[in-house]
């Protein structure tokens, strides 16, 4: 079966007016097309190891390579301002692995629709499908890295407690931020090439401005500003309360992290059905 007879057979119904979509109807769009999703995102993490000769290993490969350079560097040559009793490794894990989820996604996210141009060409189905399979397909590769954080947590002895029970609303919160992040950035790298480039040199400086491998109490006071607008900074920081504090995170930053969560999912959202109507015409 082709990829188009397969968008055709997963699609219910055309949308209506899309000048009337709405933030709301982001979910009922992924929901109803669940089974199209599943498939994309399927046909991608196929795609991404074809050919290659270590294939699904790559999963597990990427953070583990990221993780022993920066503990070396962090650790060895020079020495982080991490403080407690927490490993180091495992500090500087919880935090490396929501960046990689993000950073990932969202570089994947923003070459989807021009990746897609066949399907966009060929079919109608709602486009924000092509952006989500991108960025669940990164999902893919934080449960992974998941399984290494365990590893790491049993060997070094640490405990977790039931603030873990967090996780699952604080990844939620992460998904609909960087679905909102990624979808006006996937829409216009079709139009300006040089988007992908752009975003690539702002996730480079965003990186040192999160605290992956530094606590945010290390931060002089003038410049916490900073971190208080970062989503990824709070982020992480819910992710290390939840983990490696065994307490759950301050509810006033998890209503903040929600609430830039959505408020970038709306405007991103509606931003990027603005343009997709003139998708065809310029792939």
């Amino acid at each position: 079966m082709s990829e188009a007879s397969v968008v055709v057979t997963h699609t219910s119904r055309r949308a209506g007016n899309l000048d009337s979509a709405n933030f709301a109807m982001f979910g009922v769009n992924i929901w109803r097309h669940r089974d199209l999703l599943l498939h994309m995102i399927s046909r991608n993490i196929r795609v991404q190891y074809k050919q290659s000769i270590l294939g699904y290993t790559w999963i597990l490969l990427n953070p583990i390579t990221q993780l022993l350079t920066l503990a070396f560097i962090f650790s060895v040559v020079f020495p982080s301002q991490h403080q407690g009793d927490t490993p180091f490794t495992v500090f500087l894990f919880v935090g490396l692995l929501p960046w990689i989820f993000f950073s990932n996604a969202v570089l994947g996210a923003i070459e989807s629709i021009t990746g897609g141009a066949n399907l966009v060409t060929a079919v109608y189905f709602p486009r924000e499908i092509l952006v989500v399979a991108a960025i669940l397909v990164r999902f893919v590769d934080l449960i992974a890295g998941i399984g290494i954080l365990i590893v790491l947590i049993a060997v070094t002895g640490q405990s977790v407690g039931l603030a873990t029970l967090w996780l699952p609303l604080l990844f939620f919160f992460h998904f609909v931020f960087i679905s909102g992040f990624s979808l006006p950035l996937a829409a216009l790298n079709l139009y300006f090439h040089d988007v992908r480039y752009l975003v690539g040199v702002i996730i480079y400086l965003w990186f040192f401005l999160t605290p992956i491998f530094y606590p945010i109490s290390a931060v002089p006071e003038q410049y916490q500003w900073v971190y208080k607008i970062n989503p990824n900074a709070r982020l992480i920081e819910a992710y290390r309360y939840a983990l490696l504090d065994n307490v759950s995170p301050p509810l006033g930053s998890v209503a903040i992290i929600a609430g830039l969560a959505f408020v970038s999912l709306a405007i991103g959202y509606f931003a990027f059905k603005k343009m997709e109507g003139s998708f065809a015409d310029y792939i």
